[in-house]
């Protein structure tokens, strides 16, 4: 007990400066996005709130620009600049992004308090010595969010689809303005799909979005059937594979307008807790749907009244693609680069992207860079 209640007087009494005083330390002038997207995965891992997620990011920006520095003032290491001798743990742990992200998010939901704004809220946990940078750095802090949103793209027909802060665009094209969409984009005939922060699916047609779905946590899936109708589906909170059930009564490929969407529900095709992700659809000539997701690191397809595993190693969602010949081929990312599966996974390039791979019957696969470039990978 008495060892508890001295960490906790060490991390009281912990301070943390501005960006380093030491003028050997360089802080580069922008944030390293494979940072902002691993402290974001935690603040997700961790369900934590908009307030402690939004204190996170605007905390790493002040500290460090959200970069992972090897060093700092006196001893003080990494994207928060937390102190070894101040009880944040080993300068190897400090400087592992995802553990001190934990540590930080895990105190900050601790000290939380209603009238705290998400500076305040940040500055309780850094302790610094000027408390006022945490909230001016609000503006910035949501920027970051919004790329650590952003997903992999939808490539179809030659037309690159991607999340870009918060809106959908289609290569040079806007197609929203609202701010609110994460993830990746799904497109199947003139239908765009794509989902928000806090679980919805809308879809873009004729001109207008309108919500299809609710309730998600990744990112949607459309297929175009033969007959014209588009099914659509998606991994729930609860971690079942589902799919949305009012769109495939009344959304529509052929002439008019598709109705006003109302969600009334979802039709779980699995257990909770089966799946993370987005699942990948490949719809048959014969009007049948095969599905594959992640499953844990196996990738499961959909069979009938089953699912059968195909591969091990996941550590993406999948990407399945119908071949001219009549085949399915499988990729997905591992340590961040395209694979595509044969006996094994077989890389593709060595340059790393973030989220999902687009691949293409011609056998050419599209992922995006954790700067937002997105890049022909096979």
């Amino acid at each position: 007990m008495l060892r508890l209640a001295l960490v906790f007087v060490l991390l009281m009494s912990g301070t943390a400066h501005a960006l380093p005083l030491d003028v050997k330390c360089r802080v580069p002038g922008v944030h390293d996005a494979d940072v902002i997207r691993a402290v974001h995965a935690v603040g997700l891992s961790l369900r934590v709130s908009d307030k402690v997620m939004l204190a996170g990011f605007e905390a790493g920006w002040v500290e460090s620009h959200m970069n992972n520095l090897p060093c700092g003032d006196r001893d003080s290491l990494g994207v928060f600049q937390q102190r070894p001798s101040m009880g944040w743990g080993t300068p190897e742990q400090i400087m592992d992004v995802s553990y001190a992200a934990r540590r930080f998010f895990e105190y900050a939901v601790r000290v939380d308090r209603p009238e705290l704004t998400a500076g305040l809220l940040a500055d309780a946990v850094q302790r610094s010595c000027c408390p006022e940078r945490y909230d001016q750095a609000e503006p910035r802090a949501g920027t970051m969010l919004r790329q650590a949103w952003q997903g992999g793209p939808e490539v179809v027909g030659g037309v690159v689809h991607v999340v870009l802060d918060g809106d959908v665009w289609a290569d040079g094209t806007r197609l929203s303005t609202s701010g609110d969409f994460v993830g990746r984009p799904s497109v199947a005939g003139r239908f765009v799909y794509a989902r928000t922060a806090r679980g919805e699916v809308r879809v873009l047609a004729d001109g207008a979005w309108r919500m299809v779905g609710s309730g998600v946590a990744g990112d949607p899936e459309a297929a175009a059937r033969p007959d014209g109708t588009v099914e659509l589906y998606a991994i729930l909170t609860d971690g079942s594979v589902a799919k949305l059930s009012d769109p495939l009564g009344m959304i529509g490929m052929g002439g008019g307008s598709p109705q006003g969407a109302r969600q009334s529900g979802s039709i779980p095709l699995t257990p909770a807790g089966f799946a993370t992700g987005k699942p990948s659809a490949i719809t048959h000539p014969d009007g049948s749907t095969t599905l594959y997701v992640r499953s844990g690191t196996k990738l499961m397809a959909s069979a009938p009244n089953t699912w059968r595993e195909i591969a091990t190693g996941l550590e993406a969602s999948p990407e399945a693609v119908l071949r001219p010949d009549g085949t399915v081929s499988l990729h997905t990312l591992i340590n961040g680069r395209p694979h595509r599966l044969t006996t094994t996974w077989e890389p593709l390039t060595e340059t790393r992207f973030i989220d999902t791979v687009s691949a293409q019957p011609d056998g050419t696969v599209y992922a995006r860079t954790a700067e937002g470039k997105v890049l022909k990978a096979g």
